[in-house]
Formats: structure tokens, C-alpha cells, sequence
């Protein structure tokens, strides 16, 4: 994604009282502190129905103007998956997939919505390869993949189209299993589309700490790299093996409860 503005775009919604059907009161406070971080220029917020819970514009009015908005399709897909296995973008079940795509049919309406209202404030959609569950079958996933593409860029977009690259179908031990990278590289390459290589995504892949940057390499000398993302993951712990838990990077340590009474 290009731009020139400082500063990072964040995904905080795993955090947001609401994914744990918290009070809007909590809501409020946790989006006001939000707010008052430093270095922050934008969210990746993922689109149900709506861009949040409590609507599109509860999120716009309590979110400071100059934020940006990076839109993922990824909640909802894996949603959807843990209810029938075939939907996704390169899903060789062609009811699914034409499922899937209808769903990003609504993510280009809400998109241009938005940016119409407000130029510029939705930046990129992040997309994602997700293929038949159970099907072991690369050709066939590629194959459904690039029919979906076919249909999906032929829409008006008014924001970036971003691929982000989830730990492949292919893998020893897959978490997500979606298609693998040289068959997105493939997909892709005739299309106005980047991927975004997810640090923890490539590591789970690899059950290692080289993949992710082999990954960014391989992206790049394709010139397909469009952004980097930082997700967590561990090898032991309480996050457990190579999980897609979104492990933090350093451990929390809550401040004792009268910590600010007590100090001089």
C-alpha cells in the first residue's frame, strides 16, 4: 500500500470489548484510548455485514477523522468456513466460491459507500485464497482462485486490492491452509493485485523465523509486494505450537491496582 503518511496501521479489533460482548460504555473508552496513541495513522478492521458491531458509523464517529481504514476480509471468511468448509475465493465447490464472491460484492458496496462520503478513507481491501477444506488439491484451488479474481477486479474499486498470504494448504501441520504463494504469485499476475506477506502467517508455514523474510523476498522480486503485516506466534507456551492465535510480542503486565494511589 502506498503511501507516504508515518505512523502504523493497526488491527485492535481482537482487543475491542465488543469481540467479547462487552458494554458500548467499555467500547467507548476502549476506542477513546485508542485515539490517544501515539504513531497510530489507521485501522485493519475486518466487515460483516458492518465495519463494527455497533455500525459503520458508531466506528467513523468514534475514531479520530484522519484515521484510515484498511478493510479485512478475514473474520468473515473464516466465520463462514466454520460453517460450510467450501466457502472461499478458490474453493472448488462453485457454490461456495460464487458465495464467497458475493460477499466481496458487498465489501466493494460498503467500500465505495464510505470513500464516497469520505475520499480516501478506505485504503485497501485485504483478500484472501481460502481454499475447499479437505481438498488437498493445489490445481484446482489455483484454478478457483483465478476465476474469482477474474470476477472480483472487474468491479470499480475505490481503495488498493491487497492479498494476504495465510499459511498454506501444502504445510505439515496447516492452521488455515490456504493456497500457497507461488500459486497466488501466478494468480495474480496479470491483475492490479499486491500481496501483503503476514509475519506470523509465513512463520506458522515454515514452523520457522526464515520463511517470512524468504516470503517478502519472493514477493518483492515478483514486484507483487504491496505491505508487511506483524502478527505473533510462538513455539511453546500458552499460545501453544505455531498457532494462529495472535501471541503479543512481549508478555502483559497489568499494573498492580492501586499502583496509581499508592506511588508518591
Amino acid at each position: 500500500m502506498n503511501s507516504n503518511n508515518t505512523g502504523y496501521i493497526i488491527g485492535a479489533y481482537p482487543c475491542a470489548p465488543s469481540f467479547h460482548q462487552k458494554s458500548e460504555e467499555e467500547e467507548m473508552e476502549f476506542w477513546r484510548q485508542l485515539s490517544d496513541t501515539p504513531d497510530i495513522r489507521g485501522l485493519e478492521q475486518p466487515c460483516l455485514e458492518h465495519l463494527h458491531p455497533l455500525g459503520d458509523e458508531w466506528l467513523l464517529r468514534h475514531t479520530p477523522g484522519h484515521w484510515q481504514i484498511v478493510v479485512t476480509a478475514i473474520m468473515e471468511t473464516m466465520r463462514r468456513r466454520g460453517e460450510n468448509g467450501g466457502f472461499g475465493l478458490a474453493s472448488s465447490d462453485e457454490t461456495q466460491r460464487k458465495a464467497c464472491v458475493e460477499y466481496y460484492r458487498h465489501l466493494q458496496q460498503k467500500i465505495a459507500k464510505i470513500n464516497g462520503n469520505t475520499a480516501g478513507k478506505v485504503i485497501a481491501l485485504e483478500l484472501h485464497a481460502a481454499p475447499l477444506a479437505g481438498n488437498a488439491n493445489v490445481a484446482q484451488a489455483t484454478d478457483a482462485f483465478a476465476r474469482s479474481l477474474k470476477e472480483i477486479t472487474r468491479w470499480d474499486w475505490s481503495c488498493e486490492l491487497v492479498l494476504e498470504h495465510c499459511d498454506a494448504m501444502t504445510g505439515s501441520a496447516p492452521r488455515k491452509g490456504f493456497l500457497p504463494l507461488e500459486n497466488v504469485l501466478e494468480a495474480i499476475a496479470d491483475y492490479d493485485v499486491s500481496i501483503c506477506i503476514n509475519w506470523a502467517r509465513s512463520a506458522i508455514e515454515g514452523r520457522n523465523t526464515v520463511l517470512p523474510l524468504t516470503h517478502t523476498q519472493q514477493v518483492k522480486r515478483a514486484g507483487k509486494l504491496g505491505a508487511l503485516m506483524f502478527s505473533g506466534t510462538t513455539q511453546t507456551g500458552e499460545y501453544g505450537e505455531w498457532q494462529d492465535l495472535h501471541a503479543p510480542f512481549r508478555a502483559f503486565l497489568p499494573a498492580e491496582p492501586d499502583d496509581h494511589r499508592t506511588r508518591s
